[in-house]
């Protein structure tokens, strides 16, 4: 199933969805957090409303969190996404919306229109696009909600049209949105891929893993550190390493920021392991090196 959720690593609480040809197309999940999964969305192009809930959302050169009652679309590419364990009780919920190019096809069989035709001038943007949410965006996810409760309703002209529907809202609710749908589109029909040092430089200050690193990149352990090895002559954990090192000792130099403060930006999630890291680094404490540095 091409579910946006790897759900041997999610708890779900209920997963309805609407297919077309064996694919997903509409989907609802709830599940408990925490969540870990990785999406491969190499033919397609996704749009997620977060109704309930928090996570951190990863792309080859993206990394966006979402919060509740927020929306984002996203291009063809490598995903993941994480949320830590909520104090809250209620369980998280989401709506996603898949765009296959046979599907969008279907949606303007009499011609893409002029928003939607590709242009090969095309510059790739973000992976991971923020949609605004007003009360049209709101009032066609409850639409979907409606459905979800009553899925007898629901047939394969009803999910095309839906598609359609949501297309055309976002072109017509705002000018950026259109921009974004014709991003997107283009993306579908044609990918545009970032390169390996590209992912790799918009990473380096993320906590994220080296293996979730190969991920995006679409590659094994091994072949994303011979590849990096090429690419930058150090291992990855040195290299990311000293990148995040480096970051730190310029801001405790140049700005005012909280030695706690540098360790959540530079991609640490502790201040004692950043505290230890730059010990290493430059044999000093960074309290210590922020006065010798004045």
């Amino acid at each position: 199933m091409n579910s946006f959720f790897n759900f041997e690593r999610v708890m779900i609480i209920n997963h309805q969805h609407f297919d077309f040809n064996g694919k997903v197309v509409l989907e609802r999940v709830k599940y408990n957090a925490p969540l870990t999964t990785n999406r491969n969305m190499q033919d397609e192009a996704c749009l997620l409303y977060n109704i309930m809930g928090k996570f951190d959302l990863y792309s080859p050169i993206d990394k966006e969190t979402i919060r509740s009652r927020e929306c984002v679309i996203m291009k063809c590419g490598q995903y993941f996404t994480s949320a830590p364990k909520s104090n809250k009780r209620e369980s998280s919920e989401v709506i996603a919306i898949h765009f296959y190019p046979e599907l969008i096809k279907l949606a303007f069989k009499e011609g893409l229109p002029k928003f939607l035709q590709i242009n090969g001038n095309n510059k790739r943007q973000n992976a991971i696009s923020r949609i605004s949410v007003d009360a049209i965006i709101n009032n066609y996810i409850d639409g979907l909600l409606l459905l979800f409760e009553t899925p007898t309703l629901v047939t394969e002209d009803l999910i095309i049209h839906k598609v359609k529907e949501i297309i055309l809202i976002l072109h017509n609710t705002d000018s950026e949105e259109a921009e974004k749908i014709k991003e997107i589109i283009s993306d579908v029909f044609n990918p545009n891929q970032a390169s390996f040092k590209e992912i790799i430089e918009a990473h380096c200050y993320n906590s994220i893993t080296i293996e979730q690193l190969a991920y995006l990149c679409n590659m094994s352990i091994s072949t994303f550190k011979r590849r990096f090895s090429e690419n930058f002559g150090k291992t990855p954990a040195r290299y990311i390493r000293q990148k995040k090192m480096n970051k730190a000792a310029q801001l405790l130099r140049n700005t005012n920021e909280s030695v706690a403060s540098i360790c959540y930006e530079v991609g640490f999630s502790d201040t004692s392991n950043f505290v230890k890291a730059f010990t290493s680094q430059f044999k000093t404490t960074p309290s210590k090196f922020r006065k010798q540095s004045q």
